[in-house]
Parts: C-alpha cells; sequence; structure tokens
C-alpha cells in the first residue's frame, strides 16, 4: 500500500508542475502578442515627387527577436507539458489496468491528447512564422544595401 501512495504523491506533484509550466507558456504567449501589437501599421508618406502613398515600415528588429525568443521558450514549455501529460495518461492507464488484475480496461483519451499536441503545433506554427519573417526582412535590408 506504501508503494500506491508513492506513486499518487509523485503523480500529484507531476501535475503541478504540468500547471505551473502551462501558465507560464500562456503569459509568455500573452507578452509576445503585446509585443507584436508594437509594430507599425500604414501610413502616407509624401516622395520626392510630392505624390503620397501608403507606407509600412518594417518591425523593430530587437522587438521581433525578444518575441521569437519569448514564444520558443513558451514552446519549449508546453512541450514539456504535452509529454509529461501523455506520459502520465499512459502510466495511469496501465497502473488501473495492472491493478484491476484484468478486470478495469481503460484508455488514453484522444480528445485530451489532441489539444495538447494542437496547442504546440500552434505555438510551433507562430515560432517558425516570426522566424521567416524576421529573416526575410534582413535579407530585404541586405538587397536594399
Amino acid at each position: 500500500m506504501g508503494a500506491c501512495r508513492d506513486v499518487t504523491r509523485i503523480a500529484a506533484n507531476q501535475c503541478c508542475q504540468l500547471n505551473q509550466n502551462s501558465i507560464i507558456a500562456v503569459i509568455f504567449a500573452f507578452i509576445c502578442v503585446l509585443l507584436l501589437a508594437t509594430f507599425p501599421g500604414w501610413h502616407e508618406e509624401t516622395d520626392s515627387d510630392g505624390s503620397e502613398r501608403e507606407v509600412k515600415p518594417f518591425p523593430s528588429r530587437p522587438v521581433s527577436q525578444i518575441a521569437l525568443a519569448i514564444i520558443f521558450i513558451a514552446s519549449i514549455f508546453v512541450l514539456v507539458s504535452v509529454l509529461w501529460q501523455h506520459t502520465a495518461s499512459v502510466a495511469a492507464s496501465v497502473i488501473a489496468e495492472d491493478f484491476g488484475n484484468g478486470a478495469v480496461r481503460s484508455g488514453v483519451g484522444t480528445s485530451a491528447m489532441v489539444m495538447g499536441w494542437f496547442s504546440f503545433t500552434l505555438l510551433i506554427i507562430v515560432t517558425i512564422g516570426l522566424l521567416v519573417m524576421i529573416l526575410s526582412i534582413q535579407v530585404l535590408a541586405e538587397m536594399a544595401r
């Protein structure tokens, strides 16, 4: 019976850690959204001919790089959370079946797994998008020189 209590205590500690990682990742993603909101918008400029045209300047490079770093860290936190969630779900399922001596059938819910991995996939898409944006702005800036 003591081994069962130890397993339960370890699982409870892991759940608390998963919640902390998820909360930190959500906070980092929100900070990234706030940083992306500082990007400049369209405005009108007068060119040398005297005509007005709409211009959208490039976003600040340091702000873009900070946003990329923050969303990358958030995606790592979510990856760790999802991996531990997946591992804990499978382990709990196997333990329940083993303790039931075949009388209990259990499985891992696909909906929960899909939601966890989908959130990680979305953060990776944002990370790749920011990286592509930073690199393309860098290439455009070098071509303009």
